[in-house]
């Protein structure tokens, strides 16, 4: 990290935090990399080492910087988990709303499916198949939510587009928090197998690579009257 200037109009920690972003978004440094110690960068920028430290503090919360006992601090490994966090708290202070969630939801998963279409082999749709081809509802609402979760972020995996993927995991976090009320309000009704023959009916349009079909088959699994009725429900009691 080379000796910088730092900006003006802003406290010491934060031209420390505003350094260190400009630095992962120029491509300096990276996933994994060592930052420099704190002595080090409190020399280098011409602040203190307290400021440093409070900077180090703050990007650990943000899910960005990592410490290492006795090794020192580094770029975060896993940079979704850090969108995952910033994106679910800002969603839930901007009064997001579930067509909100369900608008993005639909629009990343169509273009995983013109990715699937075009480029994906059937190998890799055969996985998407297998993720839907349980054979019963065991009565777990938990391993309900699990095959749920783990079909649609099967068919975003196959994405060309990074931001897709990121973006998708932090609404699937989202629909996280609500997924297991809608489940619960199918069990009750008697009709638990309606995902299962929805997500089966997309994967036959995948099988097809007829990218269309599987975004109708997706829109009647997500934006049925009767589904919608049951995700509004189980929405507001959160």
């Amino acid at each position: 990290m080379d000796a910088f200037s730092l900006p003006t109009g802003a406290g010491a920690g934060e031209k420390i935090i505003l350094h260190i972003e400009s630095e992962i978004i120029q491509g300096h440094i990276g996933k994994g990399d060592k930052l420099p110690t704190e002595r080090k960068m409190a020399e280098d920028m011409g602040v203190s080492r307290a400021s440093v430290r409070e900077a180090m503090k703050t990007l650990q919360a943000m899910g960005i910087v990592v410490p290492i006992q006795g090794s020192g601090n580094y770029i975060t490994n896993s940079p979704e988990t850090s969108l995952d966090r910033a994106f679910c708290t800002l969603f839930a202070l901007s009064n997001g709303t579930l067509d909100n969630l369900m608008q993005l939801r639909i629009i990343l998963e169509v273009e995983a499916f013109k990715d699937i279409a075009d480029y994906s082999s059937d190998e890799e749709i055969a996985a998407i198949a297998a993720a839907a081809e349980y054979d019963y509802f065991d009565g777990s609402i938990e391993n309900q939510a699990r095959r749920d979760r783990d079909f649609h972020l099967a068919i975003v995996a196959q994405s060309r587009n990074i931001m897709i993927k990121y973006l998708y995991n932090t609404l699937s976090a989202l629909f996280d928090v609500y997924r297991h009320h809608v489940l619960d309000a199918t069990l009750q009704r008697n009709d638990n197998d309606t995902t299962r023959r929805d997500h089966m009916a997309i994967v036959a349009m995948l099988k097809k690579r007829d990218a269309a079909g599987a975004e109708r088959a997706l829109r009647v699994h997500l934006m049925s009257d009767d589904y919608r009725d049951i995700l509004d429900r189980s929405f507001k009691t959160i």
